[in-house]
């Protein structure tokens, strides 16, 4: 199940990405309205992290295309902000925490010109909001990962962009602080942003995600979380991993989680 969107944000169709001859995605097919809070869901080696990369223009398609406000990446990067998974980040590189959320400034100034001291108090609130505005000066070298990481959100919000993809955000963070940033991202979405997230705890996903992604290389299903997070098409994700259906099969009991008709 697919549902179709009329005025997408974001729109992915026929998209088919390979690594060495051999498919990371085949032939994914979904779009997203504006003003949503969406979770990518998926077994590992879903494709979950491919899928965003084609989308931010960082690995080519065999096939299909992708459209953000119905046009090329490359047309709307200002618009759109990318948190990249932790493990794909060089983290010797010589910056403090304020320098590196700075960085999402820059997207906002002609070339050359120099970041105010807006820019810098926009930063410091950045850093607020995902509680690190006391490591400002320290080098990002030093921070563990889920502080890390948190440093890499507050750039995605200084960017102020209308797009943010995010791969894998809440890898290291704490229960507690997971929490403070999803209800970070609720207000984004509230305030009309769309968010796009590759997350892989499902209890949390069904808790904060009103839009669910299901992947597994191809496309399981894309919709409304009411009608998507459902345990028939929870099987044909995870197929025949029978401890996570399990487990998954109680977490929906406990939710009340509705049942899809047939």
């Amino acid at each position: 199940m697919t549902t179709k969107v009329a005025d997408p944000v974001i729109e992915v169709h026929d998209l088919t990405v390979s690594y060495q001859r051999k498919p990371a995605l085949w032939g994914v097919d979904f779009s997203l309205p504006s003003g949503v809070l969406a979770g990518i869901i998926g077994p590992n080696g879903a494709g979950k992290s491919t899928l965003i990369k084609a989308m931010m223009g960082l690995v080519s398609g065999d096939s299909g295309y992708v459209r953000l406000f119905n046009r090329p990446i490359d047309e709307v990067r200002g618009k759109v902000a990318y948190v990249p998974q932790r493990g794909t980040v060089d983290w010797d590189f010589p910056a403090s925490v304020l320098d590196v959320v700075l960085m999402g400034r820059f997207k906002k100034r002609r070339l050359f010109s120099r970041l105010s001291k807006a820019d810098e108090a926009l930063a410091l609130r950045c850093l607020e909001q995902v509680g690190m505005e006391g490591f400002k000066y320290r080098q990002i070298s030093q921070l563990s990962g889920g502080q890390q990481q948190r440093v890499f959100l507050a750039r995605a919000l200084a960017q102020q962009a209308e797009i943010y993809l995010m791969d894998e955000p809440f890898a290291g963070i704490d229960a507690t602080t997971e929490q403070t940033i999803f209800e970070l991202l609720g207000k984004l979405r509230d305030e009309g942003k769309t968010i796009l997230v590759v997350h892989h705890d499902l209890q949390s996903a069904y808790q904060y995600f009103d839009w669910i992604i299901l992947l597994n290389t191809q496309l399981v299903a894309s919709g409304p979380r009411s009608d998507i997070f459902v345990p028939d098409y929870l099987r044909k994700t995870y197929g025949g991993k029978l401890n996570m259906l399990t487990s998954v099969g109680e977490m929906l009991a406990e939710m009340e989680a509705p049942t899809r008709e047939k």
